[in-house]
């Protein structure tokens, strides 16, 4: 057994947040849900100046929201508590999401769904919903029928091409610029190299999003990593989603290793550590890097249609200061094994960790 980070024997990677900046994609895909959803069938409409970021951060930190979908649903059915039955206004409607919020555990929007039913009658919305569904592909054998926020978000985000070719079939919605193409590498090819050096070529990955969209984003540096580590979990049944342990063990078993540094940044990538190290005797371990920095630095105001001004942009900068100072201290408190700002900072922590 590896007796510390410096002996694991393969690196695994979670690719949104570590390996992609996805602020503009995947994030700005649970908004434009969210704001098309609330407008379209219940005439709500909410501003850009709805403090979003905060709340998917918030909600991402209760370890139970790494499917983007879930949190879109999450965000429509809590504005649709406050706004809808409850006549709130914004401000209002803000108390009571950090309210929600707080009480939240590990089972995302299950638990979202049990807090609200316990402050009223919320039921009515939800069978309305009747979510999950998603947009259904040829091979889909898991019996949900096509649910309009699954085939909104995706359709958003992957564009009638990539929409297509994951779903085999034609949007229906959503014809203008998919966001998946506003991801952004963080990760330079340099740091690739070196850590494939460091564990002789045992690269894996383990991401929410689906092959897809890996391979669409990481193109030419998915040669780096063995596909028999890659579980990419959007293909996958909803059952096996973090913090489930099943990819863990797969990958492991894949490739006949007894330890692996897996590197997340959520909660739910630390608490499918926790429960993979929780199922396995003490011949086999697997260490957590948590990430903590928000991505690639960027000027905000010349890539966000959101920002107006320098103000705007100050605010947004200082807003994600912030959310980075959270998490980390949220990973500290979790005991994360390491902690770093930047995946690209990992070679040389590596280096220092075996010196």
């Amino acid at each position: 057994m590896s007796n510390g980070i410096d002996e694991c024997e393969a690196i695994i990677f979670d690719i949104d947040g570590v390996l992609v900046d996805v602020r503009r994609s995947y994030n700005e895909a649970i908004i434009k849900t969210v704001q098309l959803i609330l407008k379209d069938s219940y005439d709500i409409k909410i501003s850009n100046e709805f403090p979003f970021e905060k709340l998917i951060s918030k909600l991402r930190n209760t370890g139970g929201f790494n499917n983007d979908i879930d949190t879109a649903y999450a965000f429509i059915l809590i504005i649709l508590h406050c706004i809808l039955i409850n006549k709130m206004n914004i401000e209002n409607t803000l108390v009571t999401f950090d309210k929600v919020v707080e009480k939240l555990d590990d089972k995302g929007k299950d638990s979202v769904e049990k807090e609200l039913e316990s402050m009223g009658d919320i039921r009515t919305i939800i069978n309305e919903l009747s979510y999950p569904g998603h947009a259904a592909a040829k091979n889909d054998d898991d019996g949900n029928d096509e649910n309009v926020i699954s085939t909104l978000f995706n359709e958003i985000f992957y564009g009638p091409v990539l929409f297509k070719k994951r779903f085999d079939r034609e949007s229906r919605y959503y014809f203008e610029k998919p966001l998946i193409g506003n991801d952004i590498l963080i990760i330079k090819e340099e740091t690739i190299k070196k850590l494939s050096q460091r564990f002789n070529g045992n690269l894996g990955l383990i991401s929410g999003r689906s092959k897809v969209a890996s391979y669409f984003t990481l193109g030419n540096f998915m040669k780096y990593f063995k596909d028999n580590a890659c579980i990419f979990l959007e293909d996958e049944k909803r059952e096996f989603s973090k913090p489930n342990a099943y990819s863990l063990h797969r990958v492991l078993d894949n490739l006949g290793l007894k330890s692996a540094l897996y590197v997340g940044d959520s909660i739910a990538d630390l608490l499918m550590v926790e429960n993979f190290n929780g199922q396995v005797n003490k011949k086999s371990k697997v260490f957590f890097c948590g990430v903590y920095g928000e991505g690639v630095d960027r000027n905000i105001s010349s890539e966000s249609e959101h920002d107006d001004n320098n103000t705007t942009t100050a605010t947004h900068e200082a807003c994600e200061n912030n959310l980075s100072k959270i998490k980390e201290e949220i990973l500290r408190s979790k005991n994360a094994d390491l902690i770093i700002e930047n995946v690209n900072d990992l070679p040389n922590i590596l280096n220092i960790t075996k010196n």
